[in-house]
């Protein structure tokens, strides 16, 4: 037999082989998509459940916010009795000025010698120590201001008596 012909029957032969070779290729490949598929859907499941879970938890915390809101209202509608401030005597020589970001307790100052100032929303030392006519330093000083950016609307704060009176406008004739 001549080379040509054998190699044919080897062919003919190995073809049944290749054949099934294929085949479990292909079975194997549709296994691992299968399984991968199964897997997906798992995942898919355990992530609706979680959905289901996180929406319950955000139902009963809306009905929470709710009953609060409600409660909210029906407090505020109730009138309240307000009750005034009482003075209570306080040693002379304690601070009663109150704490307030970027002031440390202000010095003690004579009474007589010092007047105190509410800041408005937007006032500077610089506004201020003009009004009164003092320096911002002064003020820093008398009040222990370390940062003036620190200055915050409603905040109370001592101005020193000031050396000279403050302008004020002169009637015209």
């Amino acid at each position: 037999m001549d080379a040509k012909r054998i190699s044919q029957i080897a062919l003919l032969m190995l073809l049944p082989f290749s054949t099934a070779l294929a085949q479990d290729k292909g079975a194997e490949s549709t296994k691992s998509e299968a399984l991968t598929l199964k897997a997906q859907m798992v995942e898919f499941e355990n992530l609706k459940a979680e959905i289901k879970a996180q929406g319950d938890k955000i139902d009963r915390l809306t009905q929470e916010v709710a009953k609060l809101s409600e409660a909210l209202k029906q407090k505020s509608a109730t009138p309240v009795a307000r009750a005034e401030p009482v003075s209570t005597p306080t040693p002379a020589n304690q601070n009663t000025a109150p704490a307030t970001a970027g002031v440390e307790n202000p010095a003690p100052a004579d009474a007589a010698n010092a007047k105190t100032h509410i800041v408005a929303k937007g006032e500077t030392l610089t506004q201020i120590s003009k009004q009164y006519g003092v320096s911002v330093e002064e003020i820093e000083q008398l009040n222990k201001i370390g940062d003036a950016k620190k200055l915050q609307a409603g905040q109370t704060i001592k101005i020193p008596a000031s050396q000279s009176p403050s302008p004020s406008p002169s009637p015209t004739p």
